[in-house]
């Protein structure tokens, strides 16, 4: 532009005194000169910069939009040059030119208002409407960032008569949701405060601005602040972007997905429920409807009432796509390829994974996982991304473990499950395995196995009856049923407190070994058992302590491992088990076998266990007992005892043809009384006695090693000569 065509210096100065006074009409008047017809931009530039911050718009957007127009400068010159000057400006007429030029670039240079920093250029120099435009958005970020006052914001975009559609466009999509968020959380902090309105126009800050925009929302105003709010400001994001995809969506939909580590559940159902997507594009609804199944892929807490938000989320996103039944759906095996392609630890980044694809089948897929995580959650903490990993990426092993863990809960409450609760967890299993397919890598053999095992370790019985044994055809091979019967009877036994096989655990045992044995198998392991048990039952009769302080437990049988060392004990005991010498022997008998032990330990056990009950009668002294036992129990026994053991039968012999009563009758003394009835009485029966001892002492004698004949013939002389000596009396 040439020096002839632009304003003198001091109509400049005259121009920027008059536009700091807010003097619109001294302005127009000014700005009428011809001179100032070429240089709309410098006016308009002064216009912007000098006007006060505080000027209501409606002072000045007129002369804004005459001066962008081309042709309105004669509005101008018909102006009357009546306007009131004031005495700064009459002194400006004393300048001359060059000291007007040298006042006018101090003065911009010197300024430092936020006005002076605004830089304004006609990019469209023959677009008025564009040109008025990027006036207002300059003058726009004047006020924003020096006095933030947006009700002036407000006036210089709302009350002009033709305001240019990027600015109608950019209030819809930025002033007014910024102001209804100011007016729907008056007690917040209020947007201005934190950001600039410049701020909210920039992609890279969309994240932020939406995550701040929505930090107050809850399940009641959530849909009214996204559509209210959030929707426009996005759809002007986009709309304005260079770029022709959309870009400001997709951060909305990363805020709905990481809501699912926050407070936002609730609120982000209601949205679901209440709000159909953006309607700009086919392919934001399918976003927005992928956003919501990654948020409860993603969502960690699981309850009923999870679930069942997550069907009603299912539902709606069926709606939105308006997906019919007769669409073409993706074979399961389908999703399960694509996944194979993926790593679990990305199976579920949104929005790459194929789980959040917003298809039919996916939709289809979802609402039968929710279904599974929903009946699995009944029995131990689950979520909806848990099961899913377990559908896809689980091995057999995986599931195996899985679905004990919910079979047996986390504590010995799930043992008080009623029968029906019972059937329909087993129902629930199978249909995990052959409807959800979550155990799908699992036989059902295997999942009977899981549930007959926890039914009979939690005492089931009449449930184990009806499924496993009633049934013609049961749904597990007897030999398998066997084993678990088997090991759960062993669980039972060792956890049994007291040795009574008709009540607590052991009664449990019982009644488990009942099922199958004998009627149905009579295998050896199963008649091992059997001889366990009852002669732990026998044992339960008597007084008996292996741990000093703790009454006799079947587990303590199992440690202990020496079923004559027990018998010894309980004869110890108890003063009277020895005259019952038979059931001791077949008590014995029976742990040895129930215990499995080696058999040849089992030979000559009813000898040891007479040799035990002599010695028990003798402690008890019971000197009949014991020779009654030696003669009819050893004695005719002496050459099969020999082969098992040379010494116990002499041995035995000699501790009973030795015994001394403490009580044995003393020998009458010489005297007047020597010859009574009761004197003779007590002679026989010393004699008796003794004659009974020396003919054990004379069968030890014939059996015993030569090493011993002298001590055994010594006892036998010493009740030789006492006999002697009673007869001499």
């Amino acid at each position: 532009m040439s020096s002839e065509q632009r304003p003198s210096p001091k109509s400049i100065l005259r121009s920027i005194l008059l536009a700091s006074r807010t003097d619109i009409e001294g302005l127009q008047l000014n700005f009428s000169d011809l001179a100032w017809s070429g240089n709309a931009e410098l006016a308009l530039t002064i216009l912007l910069r000098f006007l006060p911050e505080t000027a209501s718009p409606a002072l000045y957007l007129d002369l804004a939009y005459l001066l962008c127009q081309e042709g309105q400068w004669l509005s101008f010159a018909d102006l009357k040059n009546e306007t009131k000057v004031w005495e700064e400006i009459l002194e400006l007429d004393l300048l001359d030119d060059q000291s007007a030029e040298n006042i006018l670039a101090g003065f911009f240079a010197s300024s430092s208002s936020a006005s002076a920093q605004a830089n304004f250029s006609i990019t469209k120099p023959h677009d008025a409407e564009s040109t008025f435009a990027e006036w207002i958005f300059a003058r726009i970020e004047i006020l924003d960032s020096s006095v933030g006052i947006f009700n002036l914001i407000h006036e210089l975009v709302s009350q002009h008569h033709d305001l240019p559609s990027k600015i109608i466009q950019w209030r819809t999509g930025v002033l007014e949701p910024v102001e209804r968020f100011n007016m729907y959380y008056p007690d917040n902090e209020s947007f201005n405060h934190l950001f600039q309105l410049s701020q909210i126009v920039n992609p890279d800050q969309s994240s932020a601005i939406i995550t701040f925009l929505l930090q107050h929302s809850t399940s009641r105003t959530i849909t009214r602040d996204v559509g209210t709010i959030v929707t426009p400001y996005l759809n002007y994001i986009d709309t304005v972007s260079s770029s022709d995809a959309k870009v400001a969506w997709p951060t909305f939909f990363n805020w709905l997905v990481s809501a699912s580590n926050g407070e936002k559940f609730g609120a982000v159902v209601e949205l679901a429920k209440n709000w159909d997507g953006p309607a700009a594009s086919n392919d934001l609804t399918l976003q927005y409807v992928s956003s919501l199944l990654a948020f409860c892929y993603i969502y960690p807490i699981a309850n009923a009432e999870v679930f069942e938000s997550m069907h009603t989320i299912q539902k709606r996103a069926l709606y939105i796509l308006n997906a019919s039944s007769d669409n073409e759906q993706f074979s399961n095996a389908a999703i399960e390829t694509q996944l194979s392609d993926v790593l679990e630890t990305c199976a579920f980044d949104f929005p790459n994974s194929p789980l959040f694809l917003a298809t039919k089948s996916n939709l289809d897929l979802f609402d039968v996982l929710v279904t599974a995580a929903a009946l699995i959650s009944v029995y131990i903490p689950t979520t909806l991304q848990s099961i899913a990993q377990l559908r896809f990426y689980g091995t057999a092993a995986d599931q195996l473990a899985f679905i004990s863990k919910v079979v047996r809960g986390k504590s010995k409450e799930y043992a008080y499950r009623d029968d029906s609760n019972w059937r329909t967890l087993r129902s629930g299993a199978r249909w995990l395995r052959n409807k959800s397919l979550v155990l799908q890598k699992l036989t059902e053999s295997e999942i009977e196995s899981v549930f007959v095992s926890a039914l009979l370790d939690f005492g089931r019985i009449g449930l184990v009856q009806e499924i496993y044994i009633d049934p013609i055809y049961s749904p597990i091979e007897t030999s398998h049923l066997e084993q678990h019967i088997l090991n759960s009877f062993q669980n039972h036994y060792d956890n049994a407190s007291n040795c009574n096989a008709t009540r607590g655990s052991l009664k449990t045992a019982s009644q488990i070994l009942a099922l199958i044995y004998p009627k149905l198998s009579n295998s050896e392991p199963l008649m091992r058992a059997d001889l366990l048990l009852k002669a732990t039952h026998e044992l339960s009769k008597y007084s008996l302590t292996l741990v000093h302080g703790v009454p006799l437990q079947p587990l303590q049988i199992k440690l202990n491992g020496n079923p004559e060392e027990i018998i010894s004990q309980l004869l110890q005991s108890n003063q009277k088990a020895y005259i019952q010498p038979d059931d001791l022997i077949t008590m014995t008998k029976n742990l040895h076998v129930g215990l499995d032990m080696p058999v040849a330990e089992l030979q000559g056990v009813e000898y040891r266990i007479i040799r035990m009950s002599v010695y028990a009668a003798l402690a008890a002294d019971d000197f009949t007992t014991a020779f009654e036992y030696c003669m009819s129990r050893l004695w005719d026994h002496r050459d099969a005892i020999a082969q098992l053991d040379r010494d116990l039968v002499w041995q035995v012999f000699y501790a009973a043809g030795r015994y001394v009563s403490p009580n044995a009758s003393s020998t009458p003394s010489p005297g007047p009384n020597a010859q009574s009835p009761m004197a003779m009485l007590l002679i026989n029966n010393r004699v008796k006695h003794l004659r009974l001892q020396m003919r054990l002492l004379s069968l030890a004698l014939d059996i015993c090693p030569e090493v011993n004949m002298l001590e055994i013939l010594t006892v036998w002389q010493e009740f030789e000569l006492q006999i002697i000596q009673c007869l001499a009396k």
